[in-house]
């Protein structure tokens, strides 16, 4: 048949990134359920790079969660142009699921707050060139008491399908806390997914370190710890993700949670340095850039920011490479148990200390961090240890280094490259380019089995 010929000859590449390129129309529906058929895992052609977008949880949490406010953040994303520059996913978060079908077990909006239904809700944000994002839960129900998807996994999956949903996030609670039980649990989904042929993002928030040696064969993304609600879980999830960039690739990535503002109007908020610093960190992370701040609302300091091309240019270089610590005076830490309350990081005392993160780029050159998480400013220099682990051996040196803040070509490097920094999230963000070696920028693997959890 056409199917088995497609299949013979390209076995791998109707799930490779552009798919829809090699297959003719007519075919399309009948090879994506056989392509998914032959994966191990979820290799579902999706999130080949970190994806953007926005989530409804820290702005709204569970207020005024409906179709009329939706629809207005659908707006407001193209409105802004944030679509333009690839924050394409509008992701719906807890509390619009009520209830199930008596007898199809069908999950149910809330009829009040979706009263045309979640497929019109979902036709209308692909209208305006943006996907659909949905939530659900592993357990027996959800983190705000809402209907989960444990057991319903096939009817839950075929019903995202049916409304148009491209990202499914399946959240933790309510459920065994064991890494066995959250696989076989995570699996069942990613096996649900697969079979209705439809690609959707599937991100998994388990608020653990151990599940990014389980991910990749389990989802396109999943969660390394707390819930990153205040300042305090945001550096502890930076620093749990500084061991974990072997586990990440194309397709694959550590989601150290989503991103936060300072515009007070959203539920949690950081301040504007803060706000800052983690967006370029989780860029040189590579990590999903998803907005969690006050979207309807915008700070222009906020909208600056998460326009910022040059560092979303970082996030999504086509190498697909995490980065890594290559300096830093900070000291081992015995991180707080993973959570999935942020709370519980407000035990943590934020190290005075600094860093000084680098991640490859497929240019050759180096997107480079510096951070200073104490309470006084610092100075912080990347000097030759720094450099040799980035592959500047030998008295090499970038050629070119460009601030990806001030938007400004400074001159070439020399022994040293120094920045002093504000205090309590001050950090610069800088582009390498030219005069090194093959990069030893290391993933961290190894470091991930000694973190406390």
């Amino acid at each position: 048949s056409k199917l088995a010929f497609v299949l013979a000859i390209r076995p791998v590449t109707c799930l490779a990134r552009g798919w829809r390129r090699f297959v003719m129309a007519p075919l399309r529906s009948a090879l994506l359920p056989a392509c998914f058929a032959l994966a191990g895992a979820l290799d579902n052609g999706v999130a080949r790079l970190p994806y953007m977008g926005y989530n409804t949880w820290y702005d709204f949490m569970c207020n005024n969660i409906n179709a009329s406010n939706v629809m207005k953040l659908a707006d407001t994303l193209v409105d802004l142009g944030l679509d333009k520059l690839g924050y394409t996913y509008l992701n719906l978060d807890d509390c619009w699921a009520v209830s199930r079908d008596k007898s199809t077990n069908v999950v149910k909006e809330d009829p009040k707050a979706f009263p045309d239904g979640m497929k019109a809700l979902a036709d209308y944000v692909h209208g305006k060139g943006l996907l659909f994002g949905i939530y659900t839960d592993r357990g027996t129900a959800t983190c705000a008491g809402r209907p989960g998807s444990q057991g319903f996994e096939d009817v839950d999956a075929k019903t995202y399908a049916a409304w148009g949903v491209d990202l499914v996030k399946e959240d933790s609670c309510n459920a065994e806390d064991t890494p066995e039980a959250a696989s076989e649990q995570y699996g069942k989904m990613r096996d649900a997914l697969n079979k209705t042929g439809r690609p959707m993002v599937f991100n998994l928030c388990g608020w653990h370190p151990w599940y990014a040696q389980k991910g990749a064969g389990l989802s396109n993304s999943w969660r390394i710890n707390y819930d990153g609600s205040n300042w305090n879980a945001v550096v502890v999830n930076a620093l749990t993700n500084a061991a974990m960039g072997g586990y990440a690739s194309p397709g694959a990535w550590n989601d150290p949670d989503f991103l936060l503002g300072s515009s007070p109007g959203a539920a949690v908020y950081l301040t504007e340095t803060q706000s800052r610093m983690q967006f370029s960190l989780w860029s040189v992370m590579a990590a999903p850039l998803i907005i969690g701040s006050n979207l309807l609302h915008m700070s222009i300091f906020d909208l600056a920011t998460y326009t910022n091309m040059e560092v979303i240019a970082v996030d999504q270089d086509p190498l697909g490479t995490q980065g890594a610590v290559v300096w830093g005076n900070c000291p081992s830490l015995q991180l707080p148990r993973a959570s999935k309350s942020s709370a519980a990081a407000a035990s943590f005392d934020v190290p005075n200390c600094q860093q000084i993160w680098a991640k490859p780029l497929a240019d050759g050159g180096h997107a480079v961090a510096f951070i200073n998480l104490a309470t006084g400013s610092a100075n912080v220099t990347c000097d030759d240890g720094c450099f040799a682990k980035m592959g500047y051996v030998g008295g090499k040196r970038p050629a070119n280094v460009r601030d990806l803040w001030m938007h400004s070509d400074l001159s070439a490097a020399g022994t040293t490259i120094s920045r002093t920094l504000d205090a309590s999230g001050g950090f610069a963000l800088l582009r390498f380019l030219g005069g090194s070696g093959p990069a030893k920028v290391g993933s961290g693997a190894d470091l991930a089995r000694k973190i406390v959890v």
